[in-house]
């Protein structure tokens, strides 16, 4: 298993794919918005600010990298 590449204080997208997008349901993240990262646990779980996944996290290939201008 790869490593997050991204770490705190990071902007991500919330991009989830097909699966991660299934397995969402109630209070979420929003597709296609921005948010910063709080921390990584386990090395592949990223914990976004202000919201608390009930699964400790969201694995980080949910996300991408926010262009920087």
């Amino acid at each position: 298993m790869n490593q997050c590449p991204f770490k705190p204080g990071d902007s991500v997208i919330y991009l989830p794919s097909r699966r991660g997008y299934g397995l969402e349901d109630g209070d979420c993240l929003e597709t296609g918005k921005t948010y910063k990262i709080e921390s990584i646990k386990d090395g592949c779980y990223v914990i976004v600010e202000g919201y608390r996944h009930p699964g400790g996290g969201i694995f980080w290939t949910e996300f991408k990298m926010e262009k920087k201008s």
